[in-house]
């Protein structure tokens, strides 16, 4: 499908803006961004205090760090690097039906994206890679949040289906934590949230003419213009959904996430066996599935203090106390500076080589305006 159908419709809505407009100045975006910013840092410093409250230090004692075998974090590093490749070049399959990029482009667009939801406040990255879609390749904004919706339900699916099966199949030692003892109850809600999404994602599909027209005649009522501007946007969204029809496409991500989250759970599972923590593959498999929800909260900058939360309460479903108080600090504090820096390093150098401001991560971006692909 050719990308030069893309509508023409607002910077909200998604692409209109008058004659003449400019990239909104950095100050413009600073005031929309900042009482998010400091919402965030409270939310973040909450959960970090609840961390630390519950006895895992957010920085282990030096004493900690000596039983760390040497090989941990060059070991974990390694596997996430790759983890990090595959988990960008699998989106490859969700733009395909749109526009055929190269996979080195896939590849930057991903980390740049992945920079954006894990650097900015509230999850406000998010928007992130529809907007470089747009800017370096007229891709509508729409198309790409319908990418990004098929994503994220997948992953969504995978790593609930993973916290459900560990409920099942791993032993879990006695808690007192209330969040620990919560997590059942939230794994098994989001397992039904996803699979919901999943429904609704292939009903939003199938009846896609009928959500267009019932679009353009609820809104209608109020302005035909408006009707007509969102029936499109909706049209658009279908066609960023698109690739859950095709058996090739929606196969072929489905494989390279299933790869993606096999990696992710090798990798913590190896650096939990290089500072000592006693558990196995299945663990680690658990643990990703409830830090990967638990990242969904929308809280500070880094996804600071959800993550440290999450790991901590995984932990304590399966170790006992003194042990997510010593080895698992050290396992939560490895686990995640060295994702931070990969995910940091990743995102920000093609960004700086690609002269792509940081305001056009959010969004704010003159509809004139282009950075393209060949530029990096």
């Amino acid at each position: 499908m050719s990308t030069q159908s893309a509508d023409p419709s607002s910077a909200e809505l998604e692409d209109q803006e008058p004659a003449g407009a400019k990239l909104p100045a950095p100050a413009s975006v600073m005031r929309r961004v900042l009482p998010k910013l400091v919402l965030s840092i409270v939310l973040g410093g909450l959960f970090a205090w609840i961390v630390a409250r519950g006895g895992v230090p957010l920085v282990p004692d030096a004493a900690d760090f000596r039983a760390i075998a040497w090989w941990t974090a060059p070991a974990y590093l390694g596997i996430l690097l790759v983890t990090h490749f595959v988990r960008a070049a699998r989106w490859r399959y969700l733009i395909e039906p749109i526009k055929h990029l190269p996979l080195k482009e896939v590849i930057l667009l991903n980390w740049m994206g992945f920079f954006a939801i894990f650097a900015f406040p509230l999850r406000l990255g998010e928007v992130a890679r529809p907007a470089l879609t747009k800017l370096r390749h007229a891709i509508p904004m729409s198309v790409g949040f319908g990418t990004v919706a098929v994503e994220r339900v997948i992953d969504g699916l995978v790593t609930s289906l993973c916290v459900a099966w560990a409920l099942f199949a791993i032993p879990r030692v006695v808690t007192d934590d209330p969040i620990a003892q919560s997590l059942p109850f939230y794994g098994y809600l989001m397992l039904a949230v996803f699979s919901g999404g999943l429904v609704a994602l292939f009903a939003f599909v199938w009846q896609r003419a009928r959500a267009v027209r019932l679009t353009e005649w609820m809104l209608g009522i109020v302005s035909k213009k408006l009707a007509r501007v969102l029936a499109e946007k909706v049209s658009s969204v279908a066609d960023g959904v698109h690739s859950l029809t095709d058996p090739r496409l929606a196969g072929g991500f489905i494989a390279e996430s299933a790869v993606y989250w096999g990696l992710n759970a090798l990798g913590m599972w190896v650096l939990a066996l290089g500072v000592g923590l006693p558990i196995g593959f299945g663990h680690a498999v658990s643990l990703m599935g409830i830090l990967a929800i638990g990242v969904l909260l929308p809280t500070g900058p880094g996804l600071f203090g959800n993550f440290q939360l999450a790991v901590s309460a995984g932990l304590r479903l399966y170790l006992a106390e003194s042990l997510v108080a010593g080895p698992g600090s050290v396992y939560i504090f490895l686990l995640y500076g060295i994702q931070a820096a990969v995910i940091l390093t990743l995102g920000i150098v093609p960004l700086y080589l690609s002269n792509v401001p940081l305001r056009a991560l959010l969004g704010q971006t003159d509809a004139r305006a282009r950075v393209p692909a060949e530029s990096t």
